[in-house]
């Protein structure tokens, strides 16, 4: 493997920029952990006349992918727990929980994720019953794929103390039956279970990170925007410290830590060039799937709820107000118009105070306003969006959003049609962190499947390279970093995905399964061929 000090130039290719003014060219040249050459195969040799050369035909080279929004440290954990995704039933997930339990000791917690009953082939909600019998000996945590829900057995709620009695918390619902007896699922309540769960030691979460990051790298990836708290960072930094993170990591934070932040020294843009900070997280809703995505007008399957305001647009201001005054952006989570409504009306206000510049981002932007989207590009926020989301969740935007609002629903060529910087990313752990799913999505707007035939509102399908920029272009930029990354040019950091095949030659039915030949960062070869560089 090459060392980022190495001399190389990278030949015969098809090279995608992401530079307007030169979108395309055949060779790359890299030095020192930086790009210093980009054009032909000539001028490449003549700039750098003793580098080593790799001739790559075929292949398409692109600026390295950025996933913009993922949990970390929590998807390297859920590679290590039980995985419901993609299971058919309810019936598929228990026998999965309770082969599971089968190794534990007496009362040691079992924890899991990614069910989501809107794809099982009876599509009802699971409750304690379903966990009591198979797993009666151990407390039993469930996270729906969306991370909103959680599924618990009767143990776990007698650890947590949840009961009749109980008082849903500030912007969360515990579930009841009709004699008020909690069902087993709580809705953006997962702390009340959370607390009780013991925290993983560092080794386990840097064991985590390091599963994370293999699979990032493994899948072309070269940097991602981590949602997380300082506890992860920590262990983030402690792996670089050791020399053993390879991928690059924006970190942002829950108001909770930027106190402890600025007692820490630290402020917005520190770090390093492997691992720095900068937007403070927040949370205007909740999800789709789990009927907690805060609407307008009320859902269409079901008249009594409009969703839950994980906080309020005066508690909004409160932490934009709090963290402008740190330095920090805000990124907020809003997927049902009125939260994304309530984030623009909060930003707005904290901005008089703070006018910043500021590079706010609204994570997930999955329904709109039309009304809205002037404010948007006005205020210069970002949508920060999940291309995989429309796979799987279009059957349920139908259903629960209705044949009206779909026409405002994940609508990203509307965003850039209309001025509105636009970034990719996965939410993983919530979908797979590998961005070529994202690519395909974002273009032909089906599930893996093809379905629905011609994709789901086919209006919004982008080309190739806007699919490809989402991954690299305003990731840069949000973070502070479009300097000297989300280009391939001269001057900036050596962050390349290669693809073994070049995209544009293939039908889009077989991205997903296109091996990505090298991923580099900082000029140094992580992964070559699905092998990685370093200890996993």
């Amino acid at each position: 493997m090459e060392k980022p000090t190495d001399a190389v130039a990278i030949f015969s290719a098809r090279v995608f920029t992401g530079l307007s003014n030169q979108p395309w060219a055949e060779a790359v040249g890299i030095q020192a952990g930086r790009i210093v050459a980009v054009g032909s195969n000539a001028a490449v040799s003549a700039a750098l006349p003793g580098a080593r050369a790799i001739a790559l035909p075929g292949r398409l080279i692109t600026p390295g992918l950025v996933d913009a929004h993922c949990h970390f440290i929590s998807y390297g954990h859920s590679l290590l727990t039980v995985d419901l995704r993609g299971l058919p039933d309810l019936e598929a997930c228990r026998r999965k929980i309770q082969r599971a339990a089968a190794g534990l000791d007496r009362g040691q917690w079992l924890l899991g994720r990614g069910w989501n009953h809107h794809q099982w082939s009876t599509p009802r909600e699971p409750d304690k019953h379903d966990l009591d019998d198979i797993v009666p000996d151990h407390p039993v945590m469930m996270v729906r794929v969306c991370g909103h829900s959680v599924w618990v057995n009767s143990c776990a709620l007698q650890i947590a103390a949840i009961s009749a009695d109980s008082p849903d918390p500030p912007g969360g619902r515990i579930d009841r039956n009709s004699a008020g007896e909690p069902t087993g699922l709580l809705r953006e309540a997962r702390d009340l279970i959370q607390a009780h769960i013991p925290a993983p030691s560092a080794q386990q979460n840097q064991q985590a990170a390091l599963a994370a990051q293999a699979d990032a790298l493994r899948s072309g990836l070269t940097a991602v925007h981590s949602c997380e708290t300082l506890a992860e960072w920590r262990t983030l930094a402690a792996l670089e410290a050791q020399g053993r993170l390879k991928i690059r990591v924006y970190h942002l934070l829950p108001p909770s830590d930027l106190e402890a932040v600025g007692q820490m020294g630290l402020k917005p843009g520190d770090g390093s060039p492997r691992l720095w900070m900068g937007h403070q997280k927040l949370f205007a809703d909740g999800s789709l799937g789990a009927g907690t995505a805060l609407l307008q007008a009320p859902y269409s399957d079901d008249a009594a709820n409009r969703g839950l305001a994980f906080l309020t647009t005066e508690e909004l201001e409160h932490h934009l107000t709090n963290g402008y005054a740190r330095g920090f952006s805000a990124a907020v989570h809003a997927i049902g118009d009125q939260a994304g409504a309530n984030a623009l009306d909060a930003i707005a206000r904290a901005r008089k105070h703070y006018p910043g510049p500021w590079r706010d981002r609204i994570e997930h932007l999955q329904l709109y306003r039309p009304q809205d989207l002037d404010r948007y590009r006005a205020m210069q926020i970002t949508a920060s969006v999940q291309p995989f989301f429309v796979a799987t969740d279009w059957p349920v935007a139908d259903r629960r959003w209705g044949p009206l609002r779909r026409k405002y629903a994940y609508g990203w060529k509307t965003l850039l049609d209309h001025g509105i910087r636009v970034q990719f990313g996965s939410d993983a752990p919530v979908e797979p962190i590998a961005p070529l799913l994202g690519v395909r999505a974002a273009m032909l707007r089906q599930d893996p499947a093809g379905r629905p035939e011609g994709g789901w509102r086919p209006d919004q399908c982008l080309t190739l390279f806007e699919s490809l920029a989402g991954y690299f272009q305003t990731a840069a930029w949000t973070t502070g970093r479009e300097g000297v990354l989300g280009a391939i040019a001269p001057g900036y950091w050596a962050d390349v995905t290669i693809f073994q095949t070049d995209l544009c030659r293939l039908p889009p039915a077989e991205w997903p399964a296109t091996a990505v030949e090298m991923t580099i960062v900082g000029g140094e070869i992580v992964s070559a061929n699905g092998k990685l560089a370093h200890d996993p």
